[in-house]
């Protein structure tokens, strides 16, 4: 999935718009039950399980580093 798919995904999830996909969820607007919600989106959508420890990783908080996250790890 390139990155203006996966923007469109979060928008469609979470209804925040992304504007810049290296800013953080948080200064998009996105709160951390959005963001949870949006993990278990990922990982249905990609057919992952995302680690929990990962969760942690300030890579993780921007939607450019969540899509090369799930990406990195999906199988299809």
């Amino acid at each position: 999935m390139q990155q203006a798919q996966f923007d469109q995904f979060v928008t469609e999830r979470t209804k925040i718009v992304v504007t810049d996909p290296q800013k953080p969820f948080v200064d998009l607007g996105l709160d951390s039950l959005g963001f949870l919600n949006l993990v278990m989106a990922v990982e249905e959508q990609f057919g992952i399980e995302l680690d929990p420890d990962d969760l942690a990783n300030p890579e993780l908080a921007t939607p450019a580093g969540l899509r090369a996250y799930a990406a990195s790890r999906s199988t299809e």
